[in-house]
């Protein structure tokens, strides 16, 4: 009776350090079937299924999905307006390397002024640390689909776990100290 009484006072002490820190496990399929769903969504103008869609795996480093996001908040698509958080999305989708996001980006960021811009590298510079290809232990591709000029991003997660982070959907929560 004390040896089951001791047991069980362990395993109350020991359970608690066993929760997860939200880790999501999905198969790969899933989550490119998941984000073609998200920017078909998106293109039909279906803007709070694709930002659902789409949230979710920009979170966790998704190229495509950052870029999309990006736009949703730059436009105020389902979200609300925000030129920050929007080129925050834009700025760390453009680790890609995708010539044509990455010049987006430059273009915009040309037009901002020198505060704005401040502002800007304090949130791609978190965005990057929390939902960065580094961070979010992520490998992209560039490919072309056949047929087409157009260059796809094809991304992998690894299995390793990541910090899951919340999405900023309002400027007053993000990081510019």
């Amino acid at each position: 009776m004390i040896h089951k009484l001791l047991l069980l006072v362990v395993l109350i002490t020991l359970l608690p350090g066993c929760q997860s820190n939200r880790a999501i496990i999905k198969d790969i399929d899933a989550i490119h079937k998941q984000e073609k769903k998200g920017i078909k969504l998106y293109h039909q103008k279906a803007y709070p299924e694709a930002f659902e869609a789409l949230g979710e795996l920009a979170t966790w480093g998704y190229k495509d999905a950052q870029y999309y996001l990006a736009f949703m908040f730059l436009k105020g698509q389902h979200v609300e307006q925000s030129t920050l958080i929007g080129m925050g999305w834009l700025g760390v989708a453009a680790e890609s390397g995708i010539e044509e996001w990455v010049n987006f980006y430059d273009v915009l960021y040309a037009k901002a002024t020198p505060q704005m811009q401040q502002q800007i590298d304090k949130v791609v510079a978190d965005y990057k640390r929390r939902f960065g290809m580094k961070a979010q232990f992520v490998t992209c591709r560039n490919s072309t689909t056949v047929g087409s000029n157009k260059i796809a991003v094809k991304c992998t997660k690894e299995d390793k776990i990541s910090t899951v982070y919340p999405l900023d959907l309002h400027e007053t929560q993000l990081n510019l100290d």
